[in-house]
Parts: C-alpha cells; sequence; structure tokens
C-alpha cells in the first residue's frame, strides 16, 4: 500500500512538474511601463494575425512590474521604461540574459494645460508639478535628476505632485489638476490633448530621453512565442508604429 502511494506521489509531481513547463495555451503575458500602452495596444494586432497567438498586455509603473516578477508573477516579457529594472532583475536571474533588448527612446517634455483662458502661472508660481513617482518610474527619476542638475529641485519639491506612473502624469495635465507636468512625449503626440508643450530651454533645462528595454522572464512557460514577440518587437511593422507615436526607434541587442 505504501509502495503505491508513493509511486502515486512520484507520480503527481511528474504530472505537476510537467505542467509548469506547458505552454499556456491562452497565450503570452506581457507587462509594460504605463506609457507604452498607447503603442502597445496599437501594435499587439499585428502580432496576433501574424503568428495567432493571444498577447495579454498589463501596464505599471516600471518599478511595480519589477516588483511583481520577483514575486513570482506569471509574466513572460517585461518591457521597462530606462533599463535600470531590467538591470536589476537580470543580476538576480529573473530575466533571460541573452534576451534583452533596447526597442526605442522617448524624450521628456513639460507639458501644461490649455484652459479656456490660457491662463497658467509661470513655472516658479506654479503650486502643483506633476511627475511619475522617482522610486518606480524612471520617466520621475529623469525629471528629479534634471531638476536637481538645474538647481531648482529645492525651490520647488514642496509642490510636486507624484503620480503612479507617467501616464497618471500626462492625465493629471490633461484634466487641468496640476500646472505642469514632465511626461513622455509620445503621449503629447499620441490623444488629442489639451496640453501646450512648454520650451525646457526657458527654464534652463536640456532635453532628454528615456530608453525602453524588453526581456523575457527567466520564468516564461512559453519561450517560443515570447522570443518572436521580442523579434517583433525590432521588426517593420513594430518601428514603423514606433515611429508614428513619437519614439525613436533603437532596436539592438544589450
Amino acid at each position: 500500500m505504501r509502495v503505491c502511494y508513493l509511486w502515486l506521489l512520484v507520480l503527481s509531481l511528474a504530472v505537476s512538474t510537467g505542467c509548469a513547463n506547458t505552454p499556456n495555451p491562452s497565450g503570452i503575458t506581457v507587462a509594460a511601463a504605463s506609457s507604452l500602452q498607447p503603442l502597445l495596444d496599437s501594435i499587439r494586432s499585428g502580432f496576433e494575425k501574424q503568428t495567432g497567438v493571444e498577447i495579454h498586455i498589463t501596464y505599471s509603473a516600471s518599478g511595480a512590474v519589477a516588483r511583481q516578477i520577483e514575486q513570482g508573477a506569471p509574466i513572460d516579457v517585461f518591457i521597462s521604461a530606462g533599463d535600470q529594472y531590467i538591470d536589476d532583475l537580470a543580476k538576480k536571474l529573473f530575466l533571460r540574459q541573452d534576451s534583452i533588448i533596447t526597442i526605442g527612446h522617448g524624450q521628456l517634455v513639460i507639458v501644461r494645460p490649455l484652459p479656456e483662458d490660457d491662463v497658467t502661472p509661470s513655472f516658479a508660481e506654479a503650486q502643483r508639478i506633476a511627475i511619475a513617482n522617482p522610486e518606480i518610474a524612471p520617466y520621475g527619476t529623469a525629471a528629479r535628476h534634471l531638476l536637481q542638475s538645474a538647481g531648482l529641485w529645492d525651490d520647488i519639491e514642496s509642490h510636486i505632485v507624484y503620480a503612479q506612473s507617467a501616464l497618471q502624469a500626462f492625465q493629471f495635465a490633461r484634466a487641468g489638476e496640476v500646472d505642469y507636468a514632465f511626461v513622455p512625449l509620445p503621449l503629447v503626440h499620441t490623444f488629442d490633448t489639451a496640453v501646450a508643450l512648454v520650451d525646457p530651454s526657458a527654464l534652463g533645462l536640456p532635453t532628454t530621453s528615456v530608453m525602453y528595454t524588453a526581456s523575457i522572464t527567466a520564468s516564461t512557460t512559453d519561450i517560443e512565442h515570447a522570443q518572436a514577440f521580442v523579434a517583433y518587437l525590432s521588426g517593420p511593422e513594430a518601428v514603423a508604429k514606433l515611429h508614428e507615436f513619437g519614439y525613436n526607434s533603437v532596436s539592438e541587442p544589450r
């Protein structure tokens, strides 16, 4: 009886292990920086038609996605703004090092709402300036660094409104909830916005951009389709979309 029980236990473990390495029949899961939502929502159908593989995409701040991967979330591909979180996860063996690729860059810009009377306080007089949370969002980190480098951070820090993502910072500006916001230029290109671009040179700020990096997770159960999607990101259809949405494409391995 004990031998039979042990045999069933071994069989159960073998089946369980086999299932863990079985591709998800419903497709692959991609977790991406929220600022990529308009772009990825646009290109997903092209990949699905080409491969017949469904893509499930979730969006959040890059740092939040990185934490989910470390906690074992079932994610096949991670597309991060910046390379900090990709590099950290790769060092901890949560990503496949040979799959890391830089797909493009998005410029960081300053916007202000366009109220009906077109009256906006000067940057120095602004009471609410939105940036993405620098602790989890690379666009927020870039914005803080710019302001610190220009010697403006200490003066305006008390007026900073921290958004959970670059997309949310942009939404604050569109809704007129802040006086200014530091956001990705592709978002400005994407939406019929009620915002205006502010010349950073008028504030003594240089232009800067944030790279986007993709990688396959070490825990993926569908390496074939994950590889196909990462390859698609550097293909002609995706590159054309990158340019259309205002990104500078790179498409090179790291």
